[in-house]
């Protein structure tokens, strides 16, 4: 048997020792938050309960992170800065009730939007590098017929927003970005959606 060929096993989402973290997390918010303020939120993820409550002690979060206790301490005060936590103090003696929350609740989102960090002018190198969209940049694909083709129910192009399907609303008369089955407001010019066959 070769090398290629060896078994293994896949991991088994069955098991009770997983957590989960939201993938909206990781794709913007991982990067305003650092890798202290990152490796704290998985450690209360990891301990959050099916109420997402959670009360590690700050020594049991640094032993378990290899961290100081003062840089615990600042990587929840930018979670609860950015609304991602909310901490309840119960008392000198016990430790603090962390609730972890909702994505619509975290800063920076606007009316169930796109986080500030998902909203970056889009680099115009993106839609060439990717054969499968088409370059709204080149004369050939006016990116203006694409949209209003696409408002009057032309479908043969599909709109994406850095690599997420997007929607149209007729009755809102307003775009939304498609992420984890969730419509999200954009933000962005029209000039910036790019267009897949």
């Amino acid at each position: 048997m070769s090398k290629d060929e060896e078994k293994f096993e896949v991991r088994d989402l069955r098991k009770k020792e997983k957590f989960f973290v939201d993938d909206l997390y990781l794709n913007g918010y991982a990067k305003k938050c650092g890798i202290y303020g990152t490796g704290v939120y998985l450690s209360l993820c990891r301990h959050a309960n099916k109420e997402q409550l959670c009360y590690p002690s700050l020594k049991r979060i640094s032993e378990e992170l290899k961290i100081s206790r003062s840089q615990v301490i600042r990587a929840i005060k930018i979670l609860k800065e950015n609304k991602i936590i909310r901490v309840v103090r119960v008392g000198k003696k016990l430790n603090n009730r962390y609730f972890l929350l909702d994505k619509n609740e975290w800063s920076g989102r606007n009316f169930t939007g796109i986080p500030q960090e998902l909203q970056p002018v889009a680099d115009r190198n993106f839609h060439s590098k990717d054969t499968q969209f088409k370059d709204t940049n080149k004369k050939e694909f006016d990116f203006k017929d694409l949209i209003k083709n696409y408002k009057n129910g032309e479908r043969r192009y599909k709109p994406y927003y850095w690599g997420k399907p997007m929607i149209w609303d007729k009755l809102k008369q307003k775009w939304f970005v498609i992420i984890d089955n969730e419509w999200l407001n954009f933000n962005d010019k029209e000039s910036e959606i790019q267009w897949k066959i």
